[in-house]
């Protein structure tokens, strides 16, 4: 049987992910009609690949850049969501 290239057999979805000094914008590719914490729960995969990521401090450092190709160490994970559930943003104030 021949696979048919127009039809990928992954669903692409951009996520948000937390770590513990930074942020990461990118790709996950998911199979079809599966959930981001399926993905991540899953017990048999401990990487999980991120492709066109943009990685930013968010820590006092200020650095960012951007990859090709990541594999994540899903225990450095702090949260992940799709990006498509991101709803607002508020930058914090300092307090003096």
């Amino acid at each position: 049987m021949e696979r048919d290239i127009d039809k990928p057999d992954r669903d692409e979805i951009n996520v948000i992910i937390y770590l513990r000094n930074c942020k990461i914008k990118g790709k996950m590719f998911l199979p079809p009609g599966g959930r981001v914490s399926d993905f991540v729960n899953s017990p048999i995969r401990q990487f999980i690949p991120v492709t066109d990521a943009e990685i930013e401090s968010i820590s006092g450092d200020k650095w960012s850049y951007r990859v090709r190709f990541l594999n994540l160490n899903k225990n450095e994970i702090a949260t992940i969501f799709p990006a498509e559930a991101f709803i607002e943003g508020k930058k914090a104030e300092s307090v003096l």
